[in-house]
């Protein structure tokens, strides 16, 4: 029993000895395939003082990766605005709370101040260019950018003041104000050369008070080569801000007369030339005896009896005066005289035998009382434009561009025939 118990003992000690080589290589086998993959401990550290910031290494510290600078992108080169040299253009830089631009342009704001001082604020590049052309010579001019003022020639005694830019927005009428501000004395626009090809036709604006209405007369009067325009005393400014805006630039173009009385105007038209008036509709038909088929030209319509007028227009004879018209003294006199007159298409006249007055009156004011006598001193007939139901008059300055170019196309057909 006890050797029995011996030989298990031996046999268990000896039989793990029979593996112990198949072991070891087996081992080392592992040893070698995943050596590489084993965590070893570095010896020393490379670059020691650019992971620590101080140089005592026995205090653990958090490591900090090196920062480096982004890499910055290339601006853009900026266009910088051509300098002006101070021989020829001196300027004075002023500030943006400067009472010199405040005083300058307080005054100018208002009517009668322009009036009194006989000045006038032209806005923007194009303004003062043909202010310029014009031969106006401005007492100051205010800009931004100083290009502007290259590109304006400006004669050289001229007073100049660079101003910020809000101040500029401030004292503009404008949305976006253009930088550039210039003070003129009141150009004499009623000595400017009509163009040589332009029509024998005149302008009279009676009671325009609006703007705009103004401005776009002034437009349709020049861009169909009118040879006078006259505004009458009642009429909105001429050099009000809008009107300059809506105008764009035709304050320099033609000959206006600015502000004259109705006393004035025989003066200012010639004797024999054909007065029209634009007629919005007042309910009437086209009288019979004036229709196209009966007009070969518009003297038949002026070869009209004295003695009818006067008892058609309703005329007094006066013991120390000449015969007038009883001025009428409301809206529905008023209406009841233009009635009186006669009216035909404006495509259904001849417009090419003499010269052409057109008279044109506010949308909503009409004509004055002394433009009514006017009328019917010179045997004025009116002339409408048709228009589509529910529609009851144009913009007086799409009216006037309408007859103005239909009077244009009449003198080219004629001239071509000749």
């Amino acid at each position: 029993m006890v050797r029995m118990v011996f030989l298990n003992v031996l046999h268990n000690i000896v039989r793990p000895l029979r593996y112990a080589n198949t072991c070891q290589t087996i081992h080392l086998n592992v040893t070698r395939q995943y050596a590489r993959w084993i965590s070893r401990r570095p010896v020393a550290i490379a670059n020691e003082d650019e992971l620590f910031e101080s140089e005592d290494t026995t205090q653990e510290k958090p490591l900090r990766p090196k920062t480096f600078p982004r890499k910055q992108r290339k601006k853009k080169p900026v266009k910088k605005p051509t300098e002006i040299t101070e021989e020829k253009y001196k300027f004075t830089n002023l500030k943006e709370s400067d009472k010199i631009v405040s005083k300058l342009l307080t005054e100018l704001k208002s009517r009668k101040r322009r009036g009194k001082n006989d000045e006038v604020v032209l806005e923007g590049c194009r303004l003062i260019k043909d202010a310029l052309k014009a031969g106006a010579v401005p007492k100051a001019i205010l800009f931004n950018d100083p290009s502007d003022i290259k590109e304006l020639n400006i004669p050289e005694k001229v007073t100049l003041y660079k101003v910020p830019y809000k101040t500029l927005q401030l004292w503009s009428g404008l949305t976006a104000s253009p930088g550039l501000l210039g003070i003129f004395n009141t150009p004499d626009v009623e000595n400017t050369t009509p163009a040589d090809n332009a029509l024998p036709v005149t302008i009279i604006c009676d009671n325009v008070r609006e703007p705009g209405n103004l401005g776009s007369i002034m437009r349709a009067a020049a861009g169909v080569g009118c040879e006078k325009l006259i505004i009458m005393k009642g009429c909105v400014d001429l050099w009000n801000p809008k009107v300059l805006r809506s105008a764009a630039g035709t304050h320099f173009h033609l000959p206006i007369h600015a502000f004259p009385v109705w006393d004035d105007i025989p003066s200012l038209i010639g004797k024999d030339s054909n007065v029209f008036v634009t007629d919005s509709n007042f309910g009437d038909e086209y009288i019979s005896e004036y229709s196209p088929n009966m007009l070969e030209s518009s003297m038949n319509i002026f070869d009209i009896n004295p003695e009818e007028l006067k008892n058609k227009f309703g005329v007094n004879e006066e013991t120390n005066e000449a015969s007038r018209l009883i001025v009428p003294k409301n809206k529905k006199m008023m209406k009841s005289f233009m009635l009186n007159l006669p009216i035909v298409p404006y495509y259904s006249l001849d417009y090419t035998q003499t010269e052409i007055v057109i008279i044109l009156s506010g949308e909503t004011e009409g004509l004055s009382l002394d433009c009514y006598k006017f009328l019917s001193e010179r045997k004025s007939i009116r002339i409408n434009i048709p228009l589509v139901k529910g529609v009851d008059s144009l913009n007086t300055g799409v009216a006037l561009g309408i007859v103005a170019f239909e009077i244009k196309r009449q003198i080219l057909k004629k001239q071509s025939q000749l």
